[in-house]
């Protein structure tokens, strides 16, 4: 939006590529969320939810008892899901702490664009 000149919405809650694209160093987020509906790729589960920070990635699916939870640091081609490893049960909780608040906090944000659709 930026590179096209648009305004961007008060409510929008991507960040600019513009300073990565420049060359500037960026910080970025501690966290990287994605959510995706049932389509032609995902049609195991009507909705994904992932959390992604540099080290970990943990993947939630809609009414199902699975997920994915893998250590990007130590396994970055993501081949062993951790989800039902016990050892890692605080880790795949904070990230799915994270998850919640991150969604809690969408849906403030974005009220006033549900309120219009609604």
């Amino acid at each position: 939006m930026e590179l096209a000149g648009l305004q961007i919405p008060a409510n929008m809650e991507a960040e600019s590529l513009v300073p990565a694209l420049e060359g500037r160093n960026t910080e970025g987020r501690k966290y990287v969320f994605a959510e995706h509906s049932r389509d032609a790729i995902l049609q195991e589960t009507e909705f994904m939810t992932m959390i992604r920070t540099q080290d970990w990635k943990l993947v939630h699916f809609l009414d199902e008892p699975f997920g994915q939870l893998f250590d990007l640091k130590n396994d970055p081609e993501e081949v062993d899901n951790l989800w039902d490893d016990q050892r890692y049960a605080d880790q795949k909780e904070a990230l799915m702490q994270a998850m919640l608040n991150w969604l809690i906090r969408s849906n403030y944000r974005s009220r006033s664009q549900q309120l219009r659709w609604g």
